[in-house]
């Protein structure tokens, strides 16, 4: 009966200041449930606030500095013309993207937008192909699978259904014929099943991963917070 009864933990340390921030910062953010009020808009703000002031230091200490300023500072020290261009070439397209603030300029930053719109297009461009065409490759499956070759994920009635419900799908999206054709028509609505069936697996798996993180922070109310529980 003496486990059940709350020990706060003392603000007075660090550990403890860690903890009530904590507590007191989830206690806010959990007000939104019974409605939007004056402390939750303060601690929604705030982590905005820390959320840009850790991306503005993650982008100094892991991209300015090791990707620009220490190839710079070295190709200087050792007269590497390379380096040094391609750092100054960098700080110069970095510091036209202010053009965007002036009428005059706005050209400038234009231009680089451009630049990085078109080089962030080719890079997105080779991500999908690496990412997809192993993916491609793996849905051409046998419906037949010998007895030796036979595993868990890859046998004649796994690779059966597997074939029939990626072809309901592709003719679900298949718009060239006309979809009112009965094979079409009854493929695309097996396919259609599928799609809700595979949508409402996202939606609950995305309802439990927040179902997770409120878990989570219950459960650190109680026994962090409160100790309820916690000799």
């Amino acid at each position: 009966m003496n486990s059940l009864i709350p020990h706060p933990v003392s603000p007075f340390s660090l550990t403890g200041l860690t903890i009530w921030l904590g507590a007191l910062a989830t206690l806010a953010i959990l007000s939104f449930l019974f409605r939007e009020n004056r402390l939750y808009r303060f601690a929604e703000h705030t982590l905005l606030g820390l959320g840009i002031g850790f991306g503005v230091a993650t982008t100094i200490t892991d991209i300015l500095i090791p990707k620009w300023w220490a190839p710079l500072s070295e190709g200087w020290q050792q007269r590497h013309w390379g380096a040094i261009g391609v750092g100054l070439a960098e700080i110069i397209l970095g510091l036209a993207l202010y053009g965007l603030y002036h009428k005059k300029t706005v050209w400038l930053s234009r231009a680089v937008l451009g630049l990085v719109m078109g080089a962030g297009a080719g890079m997105a461009f080779k991500g999908e192909i690496n990412d997809k065409l192993p993916q491609i490759i793996a849905s051409f499956k046998s419906p037949y699978v010998p007895a030796s070759q036979t595993t868990m994920f890859n046998n004649t009635p796994s690779n059966i259904v597997f074939i029939i419900v990626m072809l309901s799908v592709l003719s679900y999206f298949f718009f060239s014929a006309d979809q009112q054709r009965p094979t079409l028509r009854v493929s695309s609505r097996i396919g259609r099943i599928f799609l809700m069936l595979t949508f409402g697996i996202f939606f609950s798996n995305a309802i439990m991963t927040r179902m997770s993180v409120f878990i989570e922070r219950i459960w650190f109310l109680l026994t962090e917070w409160l100790r309820i529980g916690v000799p």
